[in-house]
């Protein structure tokens, strides 16, 4: 009886690439979208959960390499739930430390599509005493932290996350989030946390509606890591800067309409929108330069003044910016920083001073333009000016300024107290302390603000743009050949 013919190792690499390459397909989806074409290296495609020849777990759930975005060089890596859940073993995990390996060594950004429930509960553990997990395991989260500060990192979570995948998607820069995901410390989890309600408490950046538009949102973001871009324009809204602020000076307006105006057209790409509302961070292009924006809204419920949240977010917005070397311009109508029981409750005299640190500690430039309120502590902590030797590189102002140790009416109740108090009713105790307020607004004008050097310069709000972009002009983006420092983590 003759024997059954050897397998052709040939054919059988042949089979189980092509069972690799079918499988996994919302991962090579989300690939496809984000690289160039035909640029995608995928390392560990024959990798499963198993090493049988015909083993159904393509990729072993994690499809990875390297990758070109716009003809600039990136590590990917995404997750699929179809295989295993999208769970962790030690096989994916020493995939993803070699990809991120590589981040490090060649200084390239990292993207991450994650979704899953953790580690593998059928993949076995080393024997005890030694670790009750994997050394993978921890090559990922030390080379993840590794990445904090030296190159983008950005996290895109399309489904429901938790455990090992949540601590991977927080240790990223950027993490941006669909509907479906979701985030706890395990996937049976009660009421994991929906990413609507995780971007409310600052957990997630940036909230899209679906893959396609998060490849496009990662894609954007990726572009401020490269600078200097000759293809721009200024915005549609350029020319009517000057009527975004109102000539009531209690009438609140958006300061997103004042970035929009400011920055090249379509260049403002806002982190963070859903929490810490009274301040603004973006990344942005003037002239085809990128910098970080980050300013007040008037527009907010707390009218942008400063809470704790503001003040972490401000924080390690400038840190963020500082670490990747790009100038920072900051927008200031600010009436200070929040005061009171709900405040104090929020831990305001332990956050208070994060920013204030952090504008000291920037090794980048710092452009500071202010439109209109300044009082107390708070603009300090937009501008650094004044409360450390590391001043803006730039302070203007525009004629609508107003600045001051506290409020116009707040003072009002303490030069005009006996008048208030005696006033026959409450429309004519209004009326002493706004009439107040007006007579110090002209005390306190631009002009006179320039005449004691308090700015550099009080300039026309369309002058604003030519005025930092010939600053920027004379600045270069040197990128340290060390790490600076970290980037903060949630």
């Amino acid at each position: 009886m003759s024997e059954a013919p050897e397998a052709d190792p040939r054919q059988q690499i042949i089979d189980a690439r092509k069972r690799s390459l079918a499988g996994c397909s919302s991962a090579r989806h989300a690939i496809d979208l984000l690289a160039d074409t035909n640029s995608f290296t995928e390392y560990g495609l024959l990798a499963g959960h198993t090493t049988a020849v015909d083993d159904d777990g393509p990729s072993d759930g994690v499809v990875g390499g390297v990758c070109d975005i716009d003809s600039h060089p990136v590590v990917v890596a995404a997750h699929d739930r179809s295989v295993e859940n999208g769970t962790h073993s030690e096989r994916n995990m020493r995939k993803l430390a070699k990809l991120i390996t590589i981040a490090v060594a060649n200084r390239w950004p990292l993207v991450l599509f994650i979704e899953g429930d953790g580690s593998r509960a059928t993949d076995p553990h080393p024997v005890p005493p030694i670790v009750n997990y994997t050394r993978a395991r921890w090559d990922v989260l030390e080379g993840l932290t590794e990445m904090s500060g030296w190159a983008p990192t950005v996290a895109v979570s399309v489904g429901p996350t938790s455990d090992s995948h949540g601590a991977m998607a927080f240790l990223c820069d950027l993490i941006i989030a669909t509907p479906d995901a979701e985030f706890g410390s395990n996937i049976n989890s009660d009421k994991p946390l929906s990413s609507a309600n995780a971007a409310a408490r600052g957990d997630i950046d940036v909230l899209v509606q679906d893959v396609e538009e998060a490849v496009i949102a990662t894609q954007q973001f990726l572009h401020y890591w490269h600078d200097d871009i000759s293809d721009f324009a200024t915005s549609d809204t350029a020319s009517s800067i000057a009527q975004i602020v109102p000539d009531n000076r209690r009438r609140a307006y958006d300061m997103r309409k004042v970035i929009a105006a400011f920055a090249d057209k379509d260049s403002v790409f806002e982190v963070g929108a859903a929490w810490g509302e009274s301040l603004i961070t973006a990344f942005a292009r003037v002239e085809g330069r990128s910098v970080g924006i980050f300013a007040n809204q008037p527009l907010s419920p707390r009218a942008g003044a400063i809470d704790s949240a503001a003040a972490d977010k401000a924080s390690r917005f400038v840190e963020w910016c500082d670490t990747y070397a790009l100038p920072l311009i900051s927008f200031v109508d600010n009436p200070g920083y929040m005061v009171g029981p709900e405040a104090e409750r929020e831990g305001i005299a332990r956050h208070h001073a994060r920013p204030l640190s952090a504008i000291h500690h920037r090794t980048v430039p710092l452009y500071t333009v202010q439109l209109r309120k300044a009082y107390g502590l708070g603009p300090f902590a937009m501008s650094g000016y004044g409360a450390s030797r590391n001043m803006p590189e730039l302070r203007v102002a525009w004629p609508t300024v107003e600045s001051g140790g506290m409020s116009l009416e707040g003072a009002a109740y303490l030069v005009k107290r006996k008048e208030i108090r005696g006033a026959a009713d409450a429309v004519t105790a209004r009326t002493i302390r706004d009439q107040y307020a007006e007579e110090m607004r002209d005390v306190a004008s631009g002009v006179r603000a320039g005449r004691t050097f308090s700015f550099d310069d009080v300039i026309l709000p369309e002058e604003t743009r030519p005025l930092i972009a010939s600053m920027l002009r004379r600045s270069h983006r040197d990128l340290p050949s060390m790490k600076v420092h970290h980037i903060d983590t949630r």
